[in-house]
């Protein structure tokens, strides 16, 4: 009887201990997309930056590129060129990326892209914010 307590003991135990590293890792936004949070927090963000993104014509940013900003495209060496970092304040909003992914600006567009400048998401803050 002793034995049977304590194997339900530590089974209860081990399935608490494995809620709280998923729980973790859903805390660290560690995914390949931006979700839910990530898109409110942005939201948040921008309501005091509105200038933060400048998407004139000219080195940073070209109009053609526009139709191209979307998920699975792969940034063009010349788009590769124009890419900014995100501001360090919003960057600490979002949280880290997986490894081998990064956030970039390129527009007014934030963009999560892979080792291969292939875009797995975009935050559109001329359009969603």
């Amino acid at each position: 009887m002793k034995s049977r307590w304590l194997g339900l003991g530590l089974s209860v135990l081990l399935g608490i201990g494995m809620g709280t590293t998923a729980a973790r890792a859903q805390e660290h936004h560690d995914h390949d997309r931006f979700d839910d949070h990530d898109r409110a927090a942005a939201r948040d963000w921008y309501k005091d930056h509105h200038d933060a993104f400048h998407h004139d014509e000219g080195r940073y940013w070209h109009s053609a590129w526009e139709p191209n900003i979307h998920e699975g495209f792969v940034l063009t060496p010349e788009m590769r060129r124009a890419w900014r970092p995100v501001p360090h304040d919003l960057l600490v909003r979002l949280g880290p990326c997986p490894p081998g992914y990064r956030y970039v600006v390129i527009g007014d567009h934030v963009v999560l892209v892979d080792s291969g400048w292939r875009i797995h998401d975009v935050l559109h803050f001329e359009l969603n914010f």
